[in-house]
């Protein structure tokens, strides 16, 4: 079994059902996370993560090996949350201020120091909710660009290419979500 994601892809799209496990194995905690932080709604994110795995599987016919699967992926995933906050309506206010409300590491999680002891992970909790508090307030254009950009770990060319514009403009909305972010996390930062 090919140990590469667009390895793995091609060889799903050959028939392959094992490869497509194997896809789903590895992608399914970064999906979930990525629709938990969209929604606050630990049902509706595995729906919609079903739900694009159902897709990417219908799709897997398209997709060209040369491409980086994550940029596959998440495209398939931002597209389908867009119709889906359209459906429901889902404003950033809506969105999760606790923790996942299950397994799987958060990657936001990685952002805020690691605690070594009950005091510090206390303060490590309080620093995720002010952090996960300052995302939802952020405009979705920037909101999508750091979380893909920061987040995701995704290289802006690949954020690029989700999101459709220049690569420019994603640093520029990364910048600026950072700036915003400081803003809203730092105390007279703001002025």
């Amino acid at each position: 079994m090919p140990e590469d994601d667009r390895e793995l892809m091609a060889v799903a799209a050959g028939g392959s059902r094992a490869a497509f496990d194997a896809l789903v194995r590895r992608w399914s905690a970064r999906l979930l996370s990525f629709f938990f932080r969209q929604c606050g709604d630990r049902g509706l994110a595995e729906d919609c993560m079903q739900e694009v795995f159902v897709r990417l599987y219908k799709s897997r016919d398209r997709y060209q090996p040369g491409a980086s699967f994550a940029t596959f992926l998440f495209t398939i995933a931002r597209h389908y949350w867009i119709d889906v906050a359209r459906a429901r309506r889902v404003r950033p206010d809506q969105r999760a201020r606790g923790d996942d409300g299950g397994e799987g590491e958060d990657r936001l999680d990685r952002l805020v120091d690691q605690g070594t002891t009950p005091a510090l992970d206390a303060m490590r909790a309080d620093d995720l909710l002010r952090l996960r508090s300052a995302l939802s307030q952020l405009p979705e254009t920037l909101r999508d660009a750091v979380q893909l950009g920061v987040i995701e770990s995704l290289p802006y060319s690949e954020v690029s290419a989700i999101l459709g514009i220049p690569v420019g403009t994603v640093k520029s909305r990364v910048h600026a979500a950072v700036q915003a972010l400081r803003t809203l996390l730092v105390p007279g930062s703001g002025s």
